[in-house]
């Protein structure tokens, strides 16, 4: 759980946090990890692009997001 807020709150550290301790997870439970944080710091650095660019970017992630999560 704490990672978890790791990567919502600051997505750069958590992205690092899970690469860095990888070896720790079982790897189903890694690559959860990882894809959340992935789509955290995606949007997280959507704030660095231009106003006119924000708003597609950000749906863009969410359908890449919800593609992501619905592959089973």
């Amino acid at each position: 759980m704490v990672i978890l807020a790791l990567i919502v709150i600051t997505p750069p550290i958590g992205y690092l946090n899970v690469l860095v301790n990888r070896k720790h997870f079982e790897p189903e439970e890694w690559l959860g990890y990882l894809t959340v944080a992935t789509v955290f710091t995606a949007l997280w650095l959507t704030k660095f692009l231009p106003k006119e660019w924000t708003i597609p970017t950000i749906i863009l992630m969410v359908i890449w997001a919800i593609h992501l999560f619905s592959k089973d």
